[in-house]
């Protein structure tokens, strides 16, 4: 039976992971805004692999494109089977100067796209055979619930949206759709960041390590295979929750 999963965002972690869903045998819909380099690679890997990968270009921040996002995906896979919500714009807003533009510029995508285009996957995963007929993954962070980083205010306010989704959701969804996220911690070094950042950043972990990618991409073909786990968000973050919440600054 072939396997189809519906992919926002495929930059950094998001790449790996639809790389790895093509290696797992999963027809891919990818959602870019921007990213063109990132889903050339993609479209690639598919080839290489002899899996069918559909990309759709649309700005999540826009709601009137969620509709289209799983009618086309849809249309051209014929079903759904795994929603993973990774896009997130990721820039600074603080609190002083923040506006209405500023919140929804990162909550329109991230948590509102999330909640939208679960629903409608749901509508189309009610369709598939099997007991369990669908699987969610949303990806937030591990700082919401601990510190959140100093400002960063509509980020945050989005990504712990998003966290309450994944509950709100996994209740809603149940019996047939599981709903799961994944809060990562220092994985990735960011482009723009020199090495003595990132150091200071891993520093602050217990584990004094990156997070490993490949822990990543195994718990999220643990949540696209689980029968039995919903509404959990899995922090890994080389335990990072665990160590306080210092200055709550970008590195903290």
């Amino acid at each position: 039976m072939e396997k189809v999963a519906l992919v926002t965002g495929v930059r950094r972690i998001g790449q790996r992971i639809a790389f790895e869903l093509l290696k797992s045998g999963y027809d891919l819909s990818i959602v870019y805004r921007s990213s063109e380099d990132s889903v050339k690679e993609v479209l690639k890997e598919g080839d290489r692999r002899g899996r069918r990968v559909l990309a759709i270009r649309a700005d999540l921040g826009d709601p009137q494109s969620y509709e289209r996002v799983v009618k086309e995906t849809v249309n051209s896979l014929s079903r759904i089977d795994a929603f993973l919500h990774l896009a997130s714009p990721y820039r600074r807003t603080p609190i002083e100067e923040l506006t209405r533009g500023d919140l929804y510029e990162h909550f329109t995508p991230i948590a509102e796209a999330f909640l939208f285009l679960s629903k409608l996957c749901y509508r189309e995963m009610l369709r598939n055979e099997g007991e369990i007929k669908g699987r969610i993954v949303a990806f937030g962070d591990w700082a919401v619930e601990h510190t959140p980083y100093r400002g960063y205010s509509s980020y945050f306010i989005a990504k712990g949206a998003l966290h309450t989704a994944v509950k709100v959701l996994a209740k809603e969804f149940a019996p047939h759709v599981l709903v799961n996220g994944i809060a990562p911690g220092p994985v990735m070094k960011p482009e723009d960041m020199d090495s003595g950042s990132w150091k200071r950043i891993l520093s602050k972990t217990p584990l004094k390590r990156e997070v490993s990618l490949r822990d990543v991409l195994s718990i999220t073909l643990f949540f696209l295979t689980t029968e039995s786990v919903t509404g959990e968000i899995v922090k890994v973050d080389s335990g990072r929750h665990l160590a306080g919440s210092g200055l709550g600054s970008v590195e903290g």
